[in-house]
């Protein structure tokens, strides 16, 4: 999980989510280091990468409860709640339109393993700001809390976003945008700065994932607050949309640049 260790023994059981049951198999972990698992509030992860990234193929949880016919379609779909109380949730078999503020679009997967697509630049404030030669690889990921990148990339999002440490430019800073099968997909300030008590920083994070799985760009947290996704096996792509919230500045910002 990022950090730490951890031990255990393969074991294999029936888990039901709502009305859908399957067999599976599972690493149960019998020794863990103190961190970061005595500081985290949950008691395990539930991995819903593609198979690449499984211990083996029949660790894969979603092709488990493919095989067993188990689903209504091969995919699942991710809601983040925003931070005034709404639930988040995860859908198995189905996406609901109830969830979205715009229609949904779809990118294949470029490389299986991470839900990974391509992203052809960054823009901020609509202008391409030619980040990504020839393009830029994105997973979007929601064991991530901040949005990651290559550290030549997050440094020069840095350096032009100018984001001052006493949060007062806030009202200057531009929409961020991430360009994918020709939709931006715009975050505002509020939703890529983090405000606090000490003052102001952007939500990115530098990760290096060395090839071929990188470099890799990760939608996180702050990401998938605003859209919402959809993940296809049978097809091999993901979804997005626009997530509905009760407060409409929850909602993502997304340009359609074919109209």
């Amino acid at each position: 999980f990022g950090t730490g260790e951890m031990s255990g023994v393969f074991v294999k059981d029936k888990l039901c989510i709502g009305d859908i049951c399957s067999v599976a198999n599972f690493v149960a972990a019998t020794e863990m280091s103190d961190e970061p698992f005595s500081f985290v509030p949950f008691d395990g992860i539930l991995g819903l990468a593609l198979e690449l990234m499984s211990e083996s193929p029949r660790f894969n949880l979603i092709d488990a409860m493919i095989a067993q016919k188990v689903l209504r379609q091969d995919l699942f779909s991710v809601y983040f709640g925003a931070e005034d109380g709404e639930d988040s949730e995860i859908t198995f078999g189905e996406y609901k339109t109830s969830r979205m503020a715009s229609p949904l679009f779809w990118a294949n997967v470029s490389v299986p393993g991470y839900w990974q697509v391509e992203m052809k630049d960054i823009s901020i404030k609509g202008k391409e700001q030619g980040l990504c030669k020839p393009h830029c690889q994105v997973a979007v990921d929601t064991g991530t809390s901040l949005l990651a990148g290559p550290t030549d990339v997050i440094e020069a999002l840095d350096s032009k976003l100018n984001v001052k440490e006493d949060c007062s430019n806030m009202h200057e800073l531009p929409m961020l945008g991430f360009i994918v099968s020709g939709k931006v997909l715009n975050l505002r300030p509020a939703d890529y700065v983090d405000q606090g008590e000490d003052g102001c920083s952007t939500s990115f994070m530098t990760l290096d994932v060395p090839p071929p799985k990188g470099p890799l760009f990760i939608f996180g947290d702050p990401f998938l607050r605003k859209y919402y996704t959809v993940y296809d096996r049978k097809n091999m792509r993901v979804g997005f949309a626009a997530a509905t919230h009760k407060n409409p500045k929850h909602t993502g910002v997304l340009v359609d640049l074919s109209k």
